[in-house]
């Protein structure tokens, strides 16, 4: 069993362990909805490349849908572009190990725009897509619709309840206490990503349609478990080629 101290050293804490003073990037994510699933890690080791491996949390691995709010994206030093800063964004995320930590895999991202989609393949090495994304919002919730236009297609729909209880417990810190990516095809690169802790609360999935997490490889069935924050402010820092250090080749957990 990992104890506090140590998950805090590996980086599953609530507070990013690596505050970045000098950003490559600064962005907002706002009205995040998550919704998560538990999958067999061998199948999560299917999708990843060679330095990673599944991160599990009593003996399961996870993979999650995520909506959100981009607000405020721009490259430090640099004004924001008015018709890139602000927009829906879906990505589909699995949880990792690699050489640098403890991290997340996209599996894919959505968002509407080819101009931020372009610019994250080419810099973080991020599997973006153009989609058609509509958010309703309601008093007490949100609802998402999805519909990808490139470079294949693909669709989902998520609809969540917001409700007040706090969600801090062991599930909820490992799915959300990431301050790393991993990204990449022929070559990974990893990013240190740095905010204040998130503002997490519980939330109950209302409607659900998981074909986006079906077309990255992933069948999931049952109620997902659910989480709303209403916005974190993050620095990314610049991506770097990952240096391949020698680990196990099973899945490791670093969840409590």
């Amino acid at each position: 069993m990992i104890t506090g101290q140590e998950l805090s050293e590996v980086g599953l804490d609530p507070v990013c362990p690596h505050p970045i003073a000098g950003p490559f990037m600064r962005q907002r994510w706002e009205d995040v909805a998550f919704a998560h699933w538990p999958v067999p890690a061998g199948l999560v080791a299917s999708v990843l490349p060679g330095p990673l491996l599944p991160d599990c949390h009593a003996g399961s691995a996870w993979v999650s849908l995520v909506t959100f709010r981009m607000r405020s994206l721009r490259i430090t030093h640099l004004p924001p572009i008015p018709t890139t800063s602000h927009f829906a964004e879906v990505n589909v995320r699995t949880y990792v190990i690699g050489p640098d930590g403890p991290g997340v895999w996209f599996c894919s991202l959505d968002a509407p725009s080819f101009l931020p989609v372009l610019v994250a393949r080419t810099l973080y090495g991020l599997p973006y897509c153009v989609a058609d994304i509509r958010r309703d919002p309601g008093r007490g919730g949100d609802a998402w619709a999805i519909a990808r236009r490139w470079p294949d297609r693909a669709a989902g729909r998520l609809a969540v309840e917001r409700l007040d209880a706090a969600a801090d417990d062991d599930l909820a810190v490992f799915l959300t206490a990431r301050w790393r990516l991993y990204a990449g095809t022929r070559v990974t690169r990893v990013a240190r990503i740095d905010h204040e802790p998130w503002p997490l609360r519980h939330a109950r999935v209302l409607d659900c349609d998981t074909g986006l997490v079906a077309a990255a490889g992933f069948a999931v069935g049952g109620t997902p478990v659910a989480h709303w924050a209403s916005g974190v402010s993050v620095r990314a820092a610049g991506p770097k080629r990952l240096r391949r250090r020698h680990h196990a080749a099973t899945p490791l957990t670093s969840g409590r």
